[in-house]
């Protein structure tokens, strides 16, 4: 008795042995497939015609407001809403944790341009700024859907939408700010580090091989030379006189005037100091937002919805997340923060200084 007693009691644990070796294995196979996932999705990052974010097609419309629930939904005018929130960035690594994927938004842009049922769009803004590049495609996208689609595109800004905010706003007409909202920081930032000195304290002696004099034009262990100054203030201006132009066309104001007041010089503004200076249209809230975008086309209260394009949940996405080593520093506009950001050395920025 007492032998078959063991003998079950071996069997026994000889089962929950092999059924515990099952499901850790089950485990390992369902954890592997996820990270080969994650690593085919990631080698896919160098072709962007192939990846999803920059497919119109790939989005879901989500409700936001105005009528819904009828059978006649799906006959609707739609508004649709693009929010733009964090720093703008041109590649989708960076906007994982940091900010918004610039061709992400311009491919929300597309959808609605194609979409027959999109009378117009709200651009949704809070954003500091961010990359230069980044920033003008954003805009591009929305001059170009105003001048080929015939429909209007509006600016909400929300809690900041400063320099390369601003910027992507200038692409929207009209521009809606409330009252309390930071804008403007019309200019441009490039920075680096110098770290000569601190080099100097340790013995540490860095040594670069170039192809040409400017090849290393940043490098942190030296001192400028002044024709390296003024080629890299070249560049800030030259990018900045864009930056002019693009709000001198958008807003009615004279290039000069730009250049030569506060308006360009850099700083930030609340809504109402925007508002006076005729960098804004209106103060005000989402809803006038919608209420300006539905006369703009011409849309009678209750005969529209207010959608906005939210991209599907991708687990390969999610675990490629687990791949992104960044080091962020917090932005702050007149004390007040924002989110992490890590600046890339030697990119140009339309950000706020005093990061």
């Amino acid at each position: 008795m007492l032998e078959e007693n063991e003998k079950k009691s071996g069997f026994s644990c000889f089962g929950f042995g092999c059924g515990f070796l099952f499901a850790g294995i089950l485990v390992l196979v369902v954890i592997g497939l996820s990270v080969f996932g994650a690593i085919g999705y990631l080698s896919r990052l160098s072709l962007p015609e192939r990846l999803a974010y920059d497919d119109p097609d790939s989005f879901e419309e989500e409700y936001v407001c105005g009528q819904r629930g009828s059978d006649s939904a799906d006959f609707l005018s739609k508004i649709a809403v693009i929010d733009i929130k964090g720093v703008i960035v041109s590649d989708m690594m960076s906007s994982f944790s940091e900010g918004v994927d610039a061709r992400s938004v311009c491919a929300r842009i597309r959808r609605a341009s194609e979409d027959d049922q999109v009378k117009a769009l709200i651009v949704n803004l809070d954003t500091p700024g961010g990359e230069v590049a980044a920033s003008d495609e954003i805009y591009e996208e929305l001059r170009l859907f105003r001048e080929t689609t015939k429909k209007p595109a509006v600016a909400m800004m929300n809690s900041m939408a400063a320099s390369g905010g601003y910027y992507v706003a200038s692409g929207c007409k009209p521009i809606i700010a409330n009252k309390l909202t930071l804008t403007g920081s019309i200019g441009v930032i490039i920075s680096t580090y110098n770290y000569r000195g601190l080099f100097e304290k340790i013995g540490v002696k860095s040594e670069v091989y170039t192809s040409g004099k400017m090849k290393d034009m940043l490098d942190g262990s030296r001192e400028r030379t002044p024709e390296e100054i003024a080629l890299v203030q070249t560049l800030v201006n030259n990018t900045y006189g864009e930056f002019v132009n693009i709000v001198s066309r958008s807003r009615n104001i004279p290039a000069e005037k730009i250049r030569g007041s506060v308006i360009g010089d850099g700083r930030v503004f609340d809504g109402k100091q925007a508002l006076s200076l005729g960098l804004v249209d209106s103060l005000g809230y989402f809803r006038d937002a919608v209420d300006a975008a539905a006369r703009a086309a011409h849309l009678e209260k209750g005969s529209f919805t207010v959608i906005r394009y939210q991209e599907p949940f991708s687990f390969s996405k999610f675990l490629s997340m687990l791949f992104v080593k960044t080091h962020p520093v917090n932005i702050s506009v007149q004390g007040q923060p924002f989110k992490a950001f890590t600046p890339k050395r030697g990119m140009l920025y339309f950000l706020p200084a005093d990061l």
